[in-house]
């Protein structure tokens, strides 16, 4: 049973609040449980309220992603959108080589049909960046410092 001041003649619209709400709960609900939002835990009054302000900018995030994809007829609850777009990893490889440089590498892996269809209904690029390489620069050589004549050599 619900209560309301609103007409008893308006139930169409009566039901339309009702859903945004239990929406609107449902999705702090889960944002709770993904980012930790759980403000009484926190020691001072700064810290609930920026967690709160964290829980409605989240919240405002996945309400714009919700009605974008609405537009598009894609009518898929938030944690489903999250599982989807789960698939898709950043693989980040490191190593070292001969001279005892760091080399990173990283890649996006290829996204799913489901996961590509939500990157274009949004459009978004499928990667967020090509693979990447870098070389991470050895340590400064100091004043007094020796070093092993083989970082000196060419390869």
């Amino acid at each position: 049973m619900l209560r309301t001041t609103l007409d008893a003649n308006q139930e169409e619209i009566q039901w339309q609040i009702y859903n945004v709400v239990r929406e609107v709960e449902r999705t702090f609900r889960i944002l709770k449980t993904d980012l930790d939002l759980r403000p009484f835990c926190r020691k001072t009054d700064k810290e609930a309220i920026a967690h709160l302000h964290l829980g409605l900018l989240a919240y405002w995030l996945v309400n714009t992603v919700r009605y974008q994809l609405k537009q598009k007829g894609i009518n898929t609850e938030w944690q489903e959108i999250v599982r989807v777009m789960n698939t898709q990893k950043l693989v980040t490889t490191t190593m070292q080589n001969e001279y005892s440089q760091t080399i990173v590498i990283r890649k996006c892996s290829e996204p799913t049909k489901e996961a590509s269809r939500i990157y274009e209904t949004l459009n978004y690029k499928t990667k967020n960046f090509t693979r990447k390489k870098s070389l991470v620069p050895q340590k400064e050589i100091k004043k007094n410092e020796t070093i092993d004549a083989k970082e000196f050599s060419s390869p």
